[in-house]
Order: C-alpha cells, then structure tokens, then sequence
C-alpha cells in the first residue's frame, strides 16, 4: 500500500486544449491533471469560467475533491484491480480508473452506470482499447470495492486508517508519535471529512445578512464565536450577498480565533510579516479600529490580492501591505505586535486544501521548520520591548510548531511564553496549543504568543 502516491501527468489531447464547453465528467478530469501539474482544485475550477455550466461545475468539483482527498486509496484500489499492474496501462486508462474508483465509492447521487459510460467515452477519445479495460476494471471496482474497503476498516491498522481516511502514511506515523496513539488516530479520522464555509462578519453587517443569505439558497446556521457565520456547505464567496459590500470574508473558526489573539495587545502597530491574501490582516484591522497595520508577503499576486481585500473591506487607509522577504524587508515603524502565520505544511486544512498532503515530504518538512524558525526568531528581533509576537501555523505537525518554538526561545532568553486566551482552547503541546478540525468550520491551527 502506497503512502505517497506520485502525482502523474497526463497531456491532454489537442481537442480539450480549446476553450469549448466541457461536461462534468471531462472537467473533473481536466481538474486532475491540473493538479497532476502542480495546479490547486479550487484555482484550476475558477479557471474553467463559463466554460462548464453550473450542474457540470458541481459534479467536477465534487469528483475532483473526492479523488484527490483519498488518493492514496484510489491508488490501492487501482492497483487491486488494474492487473497486473497499472504501469502496464495507458495514462488515461489509469487515470480514468483512479477517477472512477473516487465517483463510484463517494459520489452517492451520481449513477453508477452514468460514471462508467462516461469515463468509457472520455477514455475512448483517447486509447480506444483502454476504453474496454476501463469498462471491466470499474465493474469489478463497483461489485468488489465495498468488501476491500471493509477489510480495511476492520482490520485496526494505521496504514489503512490512513488510506481510508487520505492521510500520507508517513504523516500518520508522526501523528502518532507527537500526540500519541490514541490522539494520533483522532487526528488522521478527522482528515476524511470535508470542510464547509465559516464567513467573519464585518463590524458593519446588515443584522438581516442571514436571511439574505438564505434568500439566495443558503443553509445558515450560528457560530460560537460571534462574528461567525456557518454555512452548511461550500460555496464561491463572491457569489454570496454583501460580498461585494465587505460585509463579510471566508475565514475559519481557527484562523478567526489565531486573528483575535493576535489582536490583542497593547500599542498602536501591528506587523503581519506574513499576510498572504491579507484574511488575518483584515480581521485585526476590523478588530483594533485604533492601530496601523503593515502586511509582508513574497509574493506579488498575493500582495496585490490583499490590497484588494482591504479595499473590499474599507481599510486601504489604515491598513499598508508591502512586496518582499519577511527576513529582509524593514518595518515602516517599529511594531508594537507581530504576527507570524508562518508558511507551513497546510497540514490542518488538508480537508480544504487536499493537494498539498500528496507534496509533502520529510525533507521538504525540515526545510519548512528552518523557515519558520527563522521567521521567528526575526519576529523577535524586530518587536519593541515589551512588545508581542504571536506564531501560527495550520500545521498539526510538532516539527512545525512547539519544535519551532522551543528552539527559537533558546536563541533568544529575554523572550518569554505568555498564555493565551482562554477562548482558544485546544490541546496543551507544553509550548503553544493546538485546535484540531473537529467539524467542518475548523481547520487544524497552532498558537503560541510571547512577550519581549
């Protein structure tokens, strides 16, 4: 059983090269080899436009999502079934294969039947003889899938937690040393549901902002945190009433508590060293009406999205975000708070974000955990005496988080831990807390906040 499965590339034929329109079952197969490419789901289903109507959008994105959740699992079912081996195939008989296994186990609205014939037909236009295969083998994935997939659930072991749940097994096995057997299963169960819409209501929100919201199709129900808002399901926020107005942002539960946190100290500056697309940024800004708030990222596109954001929300006046290093820029003026939301292995909203658990490697865990450590350690540099830095990440990786921590505290004596709000919860890690994804509003998120 693979814990890794590779990523392979399939090159689409000249037709599909077109902008012409697309059905369900062909866009979901062009949102995988988007993300075979490297491509996010989300991203690559923007991407699409008009080009697929909006039942079609529906169907690729839940098939997309699905493969791509489990993929370690489609793979073991491929490989169970694809004989006698799936290299022996062609690139669009084992994709095609690999798609199905997802639909005909996940998609419970979808007809079998309708699944295969179109798999068949998108195969056919591209090996005509691994059209039949691909008929045969989702057959016999239809009629023997359930009996494989129940051995797996009985038989109590971590590997095939992970497969049944879409977690590296490599991941799992550090779960399981960080938190301990118990909690470690917890933490990979937890990994195999989806994830649906929390919104932050902005200080300015019409009172009726639900009921506009259930105007237009929605399931809305209320959040713990009052300047939450749940949805039932996912949905395009910028489809949703008020977005335009900067009544609201998508945000999780997490990632609004991490901001509330941060938002809570005393002086009049904030550094975001690490803003993104600016959704923290935006919610301190909303939250502290009497500071200045100077946003950091690397990356132009991200940057220009988050000045965007600050317009969508009124805060372009208090609010200045910058293009560069966070180990090299300067700060306008010295911060009385940084945040750092240090770039991470995504390890907590894998539910929402799939792609990056496959990409994920050890070594490429130790060369993220230098990063942070060094984007700390710069934080404390940089912050005033007696000021506050706030570290997190959506990790539920120790090697990221309390690791992190523990070593840049030994680097830099004059800072000491402080505690956290009560509000955030979660588990004690010794150094810092963590909130695991429990429901489908929270992302699993890492806290930690020093004083110098």
């Amino acid at each position: 059983m693979s814990s890794r499965p590779k990523l392979s590339k399939i090159k689409p034929p000249a037709a599909e090269r077109t902008s012409a329109p697309m059905r369900g079952v062909e866009a979901a197969m062009y949102l995988w080899r988007q993300v075979s490419k490297g491509g996010i789901v989300s991203e690559s289903l923007r991407a699409l436009g008009d080009r697929v109507s909006p039942p079609d959008r529906t169907l690729a994105a839940s098939l997309a999502y699905a493969l791509v959740r489990r993929l370690s699992l489609w793979e073991h079912l491929r490989e169970r079934f694809l004989l006698p081996r799936p290299e022996k195939f062609s690139k669009p008989v084992r994709a095609a294969v690999l798609t199905g296994a997802a639909g005909l186990t996940e998609l419970e609205k979808f007809a079998p039947a309708v699944l295969i014939s179109s798999l068949i037909e998108w195969t056919k236009a591209r090996d005509p003889r691994g059209a039949r295969v691909v008929n045969a083998v989702l057959r016999r994935v239809l009629e023997e899938g359930p009996a494989e997939l129940a051995r797996l659930r009985n038989d109590g072991r971590l590997d095939s937690l992970c497969l049944l749940s879409g977690v590296p097994l490599w991941v799992g096995e550090r779960w399981r040393r960080d938190y301990g057997a118990d909690e470690g299963r917890r933490l990979v169960e937890q990994n195999a549901g989806g994830s649906s819409l929390s919104l932050r209501l902005s200080p300015g929100a019409p009172r009726d902002l639900p009921q506009r919201l259930e105007e237009a199709g929605q399931i809305v129900a209320e959040s713990p945190l009052p300047e939450g808002l749940r949805l039932a399901d996912t949905a395009l926020p910028s489809a949703l009433p008020g977005y335009g107005e900067g009544w609201f942002a998508p945000q999780s539960e997490s990632s609004i508590l991490v901001g509330t946190e941060a938002a809570d100290f005393e002086g009049t500056r904030l550094l975001d060293m690490c803003a993104g697309r600016g959704v923290k940024t935006g919610q301190i800004a909303q939250l502290r009406p009497d500071i200045a708030v100077e946003g950091w990222d690397l990356s132009k596109g991200r940057v220009a999205a988050g000045v965007r954001e600050m317009e969508r929300l009124k805060l372009s006046g208090r609010v200045v975000m910058r293009t560069g290093s966070a180990l090299e820029l300067e700060p306008l003026a010295a911060p009385d708070a940084i945040l750092v939301d240090a770039p991470c292995s995504g390890s907590g909203t894998w539910r929402r974000h799939p792609e990056g658990k496959w990409r994920l490697s050890p070594e490429s865990l130790t060369e993220l955990a230098e990063l942070q450590y060094r984007l700390l350690c710069r934080a404390f540099s940089l912050v005033k005496k007696g000021g506050k830095v706030v570290y997190s990440t959506c990790s539920l990786l120790a090697a990221e988080n309390e690791e992190v921590v523990e070593k840049a505290l030994r680097a830099f004596p004059e800072i000491s831990e402080r505690p956290l709000s009560a509000d955030f919860g979660g588990i004690d890690r010794g150094r810092g807390r963590v909130l695991t994804p429990e429901n489908p509003w929270t992302d699993g998120f890492y806290l930690a906040a020093f004083s110098k």
